[in-house]
C-alpha cells in the first residue's frame, strides 16, 4: 500500500510507505531459500498494511473518523460479491465457497467498534482501530488463519508493523513536477523512463 498526499497547510507532498514486512520467523527464511517464492501462496503473504495506512492518513492529514471514512466501503461490501477470486500467479478462477465481502465487512465493523469504544482524543480513538487489528483479537484470528493455511506470519509480525512518512522522489518533466513513492515501489523506474524520454 502506498499513497502520496499533498498537505495544503504545509504546501508539501508526503509519501506514505505502508509496505507490509515479510515474516520474522527464521523457519520462513529457511523455507524460502529451499523452495523459492511461490506465487499466490499464503507463505509469501506480507503483513497487511492498508489498515495502518488508512489510520495514519486520518491521524496525520484527515478530519473525519474511521467510521465515517469506511461508510462507502461498508456499503459496497454489504451489497455482496462473488464467491471466487482470480489467482494472480496463473489467472485461474478459484472458487472459495464463501463471500469474502461479508468477512471483510465483519472485520471493518469490529474496527469501527474499537473506535467507538475508545476513550480520549480523535487520534487516540483512531489508534484503537490499528491496535485492535495489529495487536488485538483480529490479530489473534489472523495468526490462527495463517497457521491453519501453512503461512509464516504471526502476531509479532503484525504488532511490529508501522507506516512511514517520507518525501516522495520527483522529476521535473516538460513543465510538470512528477512525484512518485521511493525505491520500495516502481516509482523511481517511471521517473527514469521519463528522463530517457526527455532526450527524444
Amino acid at each position: 500500500a502506498s499513497v502520496i498526499v499533498y498537505d495544503v497547510r504545509q504546501k508539501k507532498a508526503h509519501a506514505l510507505w505502508a509496505q507490509g514486512a515479510a515474516p520474522l520467523d527464521p523457519q520462513a527464511i529457511s523455507w524460502y531459500l529451499k523452495n523459492g517464492m511461490p506465487g499466490g501462496d499464503v507463505r509469501t503473504a506480507a503483513v497487511p498494511a492498508v489498515v495502518d495506512l488508512c489510520v495514519t492518513l486520518l491521524k496525520q492529514y484527515g478530519t473525519i473518523s474511521f467510521e465515517d471514512a469506511v461508510k462507502p466501503t461498508l456499503a459496497l461490501l454489504d451489497a455482496g460479491g462473488p464467491t471466487w477470486y482470480i489467482d494472480s500467479s496463473d489467472g485461474r478462477k478459484i472458487e472459495t465457497g464463501r463471500n469474502w465481502y461479508a468477512d471483510l465487512a465483519r472485520t471493518m465493523r469490529k474496527l469501527v467498534e474499537a473506535e467507538q469504544k475508545a476513550k480520549g482524543s480523535r487520534e487516540e480513538r483512531l489508534q484503537a482501530v490499528a491496535d485492535r487489528f495489529y495487536r488485538g483479537d483480529i490479530a489473534d484470528e489472523l495468526e490462527a488463519w495463517y497457521i491453519s493455511q501453512g503461512g509464516f506470519l504471526r502476531k509479532k509480525d503484525l504488532a511490529a508493523h508501522q507506516t512511514y512518512i517520507e518525501d516522495p522522489v520527483s522529476l521535473d518533466y516538460r513543465g510538470y513536477q512528477v512525484l512518485k513513492c521511493g525505491p520500495w515501489t516502481q516509482g523511481p523506474f517511471l521517473l527514469e523512463g521519463l528522463r530517457l524520454l526527455e532526450g527524444f
